[in-house]
């Protein structure tokens, strides 16, 4: 006796949807001043990752991470299970896929002017990066309900931001002339991921992660920031 069907989750976007307009934020290599535009090939793949992450956000919040299988996602989208590990070999990957490219905010700083103050530039990154984000992921606000309660997403969150400040590193490195490796450029882009962590953290109701980062580099800019001093070879 066969299993009776299962029944579909609510109706979704799926990657053959001729009218679903297509964010560039899921693409693995976005389109750029320095990249050219997606082509049909590039387009169709960044439809189907948009499609996928979309579909899994939706069971997350509604079913719970824990519960909800690549399965279920594949089911929902009406994809292959094959289709969904090509493009997402883990489940974390699913939930994380809303940050786009770890290099958006490097490529958006490389676009600013070259004679503007290097901090600000770095600040008008972070905004700029995080506006594209929230227009293009509209459950992104939710992304905290998934990631506050699961281990390996918050793990995941991690890896984005040392792979996100790895390439900021680089990008700031070469507009100050100065080594990636430098320990000032390290420590003004570690600065900087940690005014987009405090952006993943709950914020009032209604409050845009891009609001919260300027009213947090403005409070970081009015402090005075505390390094730690080393203390002195002598002991005793």
């Amino acid at each position: 006796m066969r299993d009776a069907p299962r029944p579909r989750a609510a109706a979704r976007s799926s990657p053959a949807d001729p009218g679903l307009k297509v964010s560039p934020i899921f693409a693995q290599t976005p389109s750029s001043r320095y990249r050219p535009p997606m082509g049909l090939r590039e387009t169709n793949a960044t439809r189907t990752r948009q499609v996928l992450a979309e579909t899994a956000m939706t069971l997350f919040l509604d079913r719970g991470y824990d519960t909800t299988t690549m399965e279920d996602v594949a089911h929902a989208a009406d994809v292959g299970i094959s289709t969904v590990y090509r493009y997402f070999p883990k489940k974390e990957d699913l939930a994380t896929a809303f940050l786009g490219d770890a290099g958006l905010m490097a490529e958006s700083l490389r676009g600013r002017p070259d004679d503007e103050d290097p901090e600000l530039s770095l600040g008008h990154a972070l905004v700029a990066f995080l506006e594209h984000v929230e227009r293009a992921s509209p459950q992104l606000a939710r992304f905290n309900e998934v990631a506050d309660a699961n281990p390996r997403v918050r793990g995941r969150l991690m890896d984005w931001f040392t792979e996100a400040h790895q390439l900021l590193c680089e990008a700031v490195a070469a507009r100050r002339g100065l080594a990636p490796d430098d320990l000032g450029v390290g420590a003004t882009t570690w600065m900087a991921i940690f005014v987009l962590m405090r952006t993943s953290e709950p914020h009032p109701s209604g409050r845009s992660g891009s609001q919260v980062a300027r009213d947090v580099m403005r409070t970081l800019a009015a402090a005075p920031l505390r390094l730690p001093r080393a203390p002195s070879d002598h002991v005793g």
